[in-house]
């Protein structure tokens, strides 16, 4: 079996290591860049390794094709969401097992993406799809407050909501590349839901659901300049939480057939009137601290059994619930710092900083993280306002 891997240059994930210890027997290919953080130490034995000039550039299309043209893999591999559509062209053009253009496209697309919530039971966020500056002009009137974001762009970055006509008209005034973008097409303009977000993170094998964990963000995401974003697990029991992972279940038995995904973020908004809206979904591991978080509560690392479902190495994939206390985790982005207790409560599983002169640059993006565990809920809520504000 050969398994090529797109790894972008910032991950320390050890893919080579995970498929190798389900089949030692494999060939394994990474693509990456001069840049990579990972040295060839950190590789399993016998692993090639391509390093491109430059990871981003359109050319890395070009070597991605020319490696499935001469050495042709059985499976290709790819975890970071801007690689979804590069790794399922590749599949497309030559014929591999796996996620294929069509579908990769609607999560990637967030017009197309409206798609995939059609016969959810939860209406999808009202949107439309302006060209022109008139055509934003008529969706604020339309919504009222606006969320303009790019169409394949990457979480919450790259957003802004435009409340008035002023805002609108100050916005295009002030940046002649949104106005390109109008032009060309690349923006969705979405009513803005203020409201509480919700998000499920999922492991799936075909239409089965293996792992499925609904939590709700302390701050809307997309806020992560002037807030902390943190999230809290939400209690198993709950009726919230019985209400999503069902529409959760529901997204997975209506995606395409042989969709070949393996893992899911999706995210809702709930109103103030507690009505849900499907708002993005994504085919990777949850950013931030989902993972951490997983991993502390359901005793697995999602990221490699994702690897491992995409590449047919866990075929008695088996379902998964809680194996230990659930937890909340929060991230120092543009709001208040936060500061570990002084008694260094046992609860605070983890806590790291970064340290670093420049503000936040995504939701993900954190000068400092933790990791708490509690009883439920509300316990976890508490312990997120013990951690304090320095003086």
């Amino acid at each position: 079996m050969h398994v090529f891997i797109l790894q972008r240059p910032q991950s320390t994930d050890r893919y080579d290591h995970w498929i190798r210890q389900a089949d030692p027997n494999a060939r394994v290919t990474v693509l990456t860049s001069a840049d990579s953080v990972r040295p060839d130490a950190d590789l399993a034995p016998g692993v090639r390794r391509v390093r491109v000039a430059d990871y981003e550039a359109a050319a890395t299309m070009a070597d991605v094709f020319r490696i499935c043209a001469t050495d042709r893999p059985d499976r290709v591999f790819a975890a970071a969401e801007e690689d979804v559509l590069r790794a399922a062209e590749a599949r497309t053009l030559f014929g591999i097992a796996g996620q294929t253009s069509p579908t990769a496209l609607l999560f990637r697309d967030r017009v197309r993406m409206k798609r995939l919530f059609a016969g959810l039971g939860v209406p999808a966020v009202p949107y439309r799809s302006p060209r022109c500056i008139e055509e934003l002009f008529a969706a604020q009137r339309q919504f009222g407050a606006l969320a303009v974001k790019p169409r394949d762009g990457t979480a919450a970055l790259g957003g802004r909501v435009l409340s008035t006509a002023a805002e609108v008209r100050r916005v295009c005034t002030e940046d002649v590349a949104l106005v390109a973008a109008l032009h060309a097409g690349a923006l969705i303009a979405e009513r803005h839901v203020d409201g509480a977000v919700h998000h499920v993170d999922m492991l799936i094998d075909g239409a089965r659901p293996l792992l499925v964990s609904p939590s709700r963000y302390t701050s809307p995401p997309h806020l992560f300049g002037t807030d902390n974003v943190g999230s809290v697990m939400l209690d198993g029991d709950s009726r919230r939480a019985r209400v999503l992972e069902e529409i959760a279940r529901k997204f997975a038995r209506l995606l395409p057939v042989e969709h070949g995904v393996n893992v899911l973020h999706l995210e809702f908004v709930e109103d103030a009137f507690g009505a849900l809206f499907a708002g993005e979904v994504t085919c990777r591991v949850g950013g931030a601290m989902v993972r951490e978080g997983i991993r502390h509560t359901y005793g697995v690392d999602i990221a490699r059994l994702a690897c491992l479902l995409s590449t047919g190495l866990w075929p008695d994939a088996a379902r998964i619930g809680r194996a230990g206390p659930p937890t909340a985790w929060l991230l120092w982005n543009g709001g208040p710092e936060p500061a570990v207790p002084v008694d260094r409560p046992t609860w605070l599983v983890e806590h790291a900083t970064a340290e670093r002169a420049e503000g936040s640059t995504s939701p993900v993006d954190g000068k400092a993280s933790f990791l708490i565990e509690g009883a439920d809920e509300k316990e976890l809520r508490s312990r997120l306002r013990a951690l304090s504000v320095r003086r």
